[in-house]
C-alpha cells in the first residue's frame, strides 16, 4: 500500500465480505446438487436408481445459475466500491479527496479567487 492509499473502509470490508459469502453459497448448493446427482449415478451403475438424468440436469442447471450469480454479485460489488471510492481532484493544485465536501471546502479556504475552476473527475 502506497503513501497515498488508505485502507479500505468498513463498508468496502463488509461489501467484499457479503459478496465472497454470498458466491460460496452459490458454490456449496452447486456442490450439493452434484453430490446428489454422483450419487445417484453410482447407484445407477452399481444398483437400480431411476433418477441418475434428472439428478445430472438439476447439478448442471444449478452450477450454471451459480456461475451467473457469482459473476453478478462480483460486478455489483465492484461497482459498490467504485461509487464508494470516487476520487475528487482539484484543478488548481494536487489535492485529491473521496469526500467531495472536503473538496469544496479546500477550494473555499484555498483557491477562494478561483473556486469555479475546480474540477471533479
Amino acid at each position: 500500500m502506497g503513501e497515498d492509499e488508505k485502507p479500505p473502509s468498513v463498508k468496502q470490508e463488509i461489501l467484499d465480505k457479503i459478496s465472497a459469502l454470498v458466491a460460496a453459497a452459490f458454490g456449496l448448493v452447486a456442490a450439493l446438487a452434484w453430490n446428489d446427482a454422483i450419487k445417484l449415478l453410482f447407484k445407477e451403475l452399481f444398483g437400480t436408481q431411476d433418477q441418475v438424468g434428472p439428478m445430472i440436469l438439476y447439478a448442471l442447471v444449478v452450477t450454471i445459475i451459480a456461475v451467473i450469480l457469482t459473476i453478478i454479485v462480483a460486478r455489483a460489488a465492484s461497482k459498490a466500491k467504485n461509487i464508494m471510492t470516487k476520487t475528487y481532484f482539484c484543478k488548481l493544485c494536487d489535492f485529491k479527496t473521496t469526500v467531495q465536501s472536503e473538496l469544496t471546502e479546500h477550494n473555499a479556504k484555498d483557491h477562494t479567487a478561483n473556486q469555479n475552476k475546480s474540477l471533479n473527475k
